[in-house]
């Protein structure tokens, strides 16, 4: 197979391999893996290291496209259980916070506090307190 050019399906295969070796494998040891096996060089490879990225990236777009529309229809159907209890404030609690969930509501602001502390400082304080 070495120095033959890669109908679709074995490029497919390629680019899933790399993705796989990406995991756990340093981008040198992909090029001479890539090399040794099928007899291309590192321009190629990192052709297939990118589709394999771009791959990654579509992928876990989905996953969290899929995430978020998991949760949002568990709050529907929580709303839905609210609405027909009668529960009128817990209806709007759950809109505002599928609201929230889909960047619609402005997030809470939170005020940060911070404290500092500085070392040395009170070891001199003492110092002088001795002497």
């Amino acid at each position: 197979m070495p120095n033959k050019q890669a109908d679709k399906v074995e490029y497919e295969k390629r680019v899933y391999q790399i993705g796989l070796l990406l995991r756990r494998k340093p981008v040198n040891f992909i090029i001479q893996f890539a090399s040794d096996k099928w007899g291309i060089g590192a321009r190629q490879t990192r052709t297939y290291i990118r589709k394999a990225r771009e791959d990654w990236q579509k992928y876990f777009e989905k996953l969290k496209g899929d995430g978020m529309a998991y949760h949002v229809a568990q709050i529907r159907d929580l709303k839905d259980k609210a609405f027909i209890d009668g529960d009128t404030r817990l209806v709007l609690d759950i809109t505002k916070e599928e609201a929230k969930l889909m960047g619609i509501y402005p997030a809470e602001k939170h005020e940060e506090t911070r404290k500092i502390i500085v070392l040395g400082k009170k070891e001199e304080k003492e110092k002088t307190d001795e002497a």
